[in-house]
């Protein structure tokens, strides 16, 4: 394909789009640095502190797996200061992406080119302006990064799981790409996985001291106020209804009667949800979905059933799915465009009507509110593509929102 013109035009088209996109990005970024930047910010006292070979133990703000404090010490030696550091490997990140994206899709649609041949890396393009100047200003994109490569190198269980091992080392979720792997390929995927977790676990503890202190951390995290879950809240305080919200852990909860026990429902949903998806997998009852349809109803139920639910997280739902419609058998293209829909309005909300939203104003919550319904549709349809492909096409709700079989 790559000696084809039109296929050479259209990735040149690609790559131009990203540079200048992406050339706006950093621009915004440090333009609206009051803004997007004081996660960055933080970031960097806990470089200072990673340099001297300690991770930050008891800072209610680190929320991470070890192998973040080796990404957070490289950022102070790739720039002139840790802050700069870390935009740099986050364009690094977002390149890498799109790279793996470009080269699955040349693999996969290797026999003739087609529009559709390059969804995957648009839908990244696209979605990372949609995501706007907070996908460079977190630490979300280099999880992501070892998703999409766990995913894309799928048919390569080794890899994979190395992949979805290093990304796991950095944030727990990118573990669940593993259940993508079909059932034949899936224990060589794991093992991978869990070698390369306890190796990379070990090395970083000779490096630093306080590498697993983060499973300590947080154990009281509330129900967050962009969360699924706080939206009834949301909407009795546009109502004019009071409202406590308080900020903790770095960020703002709902704290009300029933808050705690609606935290609690959806958090064991979601694990109900992802232990039938497990399940069927080792059933093997999933083996003529798309590797990537598993996985991004996978990450859409974590972050759909999770207690937080913050801005950056649009980073890993336009990654896998971006990863995703790679594939021609997958049926949640239209899917992928509401995601981007959505990231589109979290952008809107954070930063600039999120004050307005602790306020509860009754525009704050609309916003907020079609940003949920837009991800539940979407992680709705998603599971039905999993769980029952056969019966999608006889659901009025969702065959519109996915490809028929």
């Amino acid at each position: 394909m790559l000696r084809d013109r039109t296929t050479q035009r259209s990735i040149a088209f690609l790559l131009l789009a990203w540079a200048a996109t992406r050339m706006l990005l950093v621009g915004a970024t440090f333009g609206l640095a009051e803004y997007f930047l004081p996660d960055v910010y933080l970031y960097s006292t806990w470089t200072i502190l990673l340099n001297e070979r300690q991770f930050p133990v008891g800072d209610a703000y680190w929320q991470y797996p070890p192998g973040a404090g080796v990404l957070f010490a490289l950022s102070g030696v790739v720039g002139p200061d840790p802050i700069i550091g870390f935009v740099v490997l986050a364009v690094l990140a977002d390149a890498t992406i799109l790279a793996l994206l470009i080269a699955a899709s040349l693999r996969i649609h290797r026999d003739r080119y087609s529009p559709a041949s390059m969804w995957g890396p648009w839908a990244w393009v696209i979605g990372g302006v949609a995501i706007g100047p907070v996908m460079l200003a977190r630490f979300d994109l280099f999880p992501t990064l070892f998703a999409v490569a766990a995913l894309v190198l799928i048919s390569r269980p080794w890899l994979s799981g190395i992949a979805a091992g290093i990304g796991g080392l950095l944030k727990v979720w990118p573990a669940l790409i593993l259940l993508a792997l079909p059932r034949g390929k899936l224990w060589r995927g794991l093992a991978a996985a869990v070698a390369t977790v306890v190796m990379g676990t070990l090395l970083i503890a000779v490096w630093a001291n306080g590498g697993v202190a983060f499973l300590g951390e947080q154990g009281e995290r509330g129900l967050q106020l962009e969360s699924v879950g706080a939206l009834p809240f949301v909407i009795a305080g546009a109502l004019g209804l009071p409202q406590q919200v308080v900020l903790r852990y770095g960020s703002f909860e709902i704290v009300m009667p029933g808050s705690t026990t609606i935290g609690l429902v959806i958090t064991a949903l979601g694990i109900g949800l992802i232990g039938v998806i497990a399940l069927q997998r080792l059933r093997g009852r999933l083996e003529a979905v798309a590797t990537g349809d598993v996985a991004l109803a996978l990450v859409l139920v974590s972050i759909a059933t999770s207690r937080v639910f913050s801005p950056q997280y649009s980073v890993w739902i336009v990654g896998v799915a971006a990863a995703a419609s790679v594939d021609k058998r997958s049926r949640l293209r239209t899917v992928t465009i509401l995601l981007v829909l959505m990231s589109a309005l979290t952008s809107v909300l954070f930063p600039w009507l999120y004050g307005s939203l602790i306020e509860t104003t009754w525009y704050a919550a609309g916003v907020q509110a079609t940003r949920i319904v837009l991800l539940l549709s979407c992680t709705i349809a998603a599971v039905a593509v999993v769980l029952a492909p056969h019966a999608v096409d006889r659901m009025p709700l969702i065959r519109g929102l996915v490809r028929p079989r």
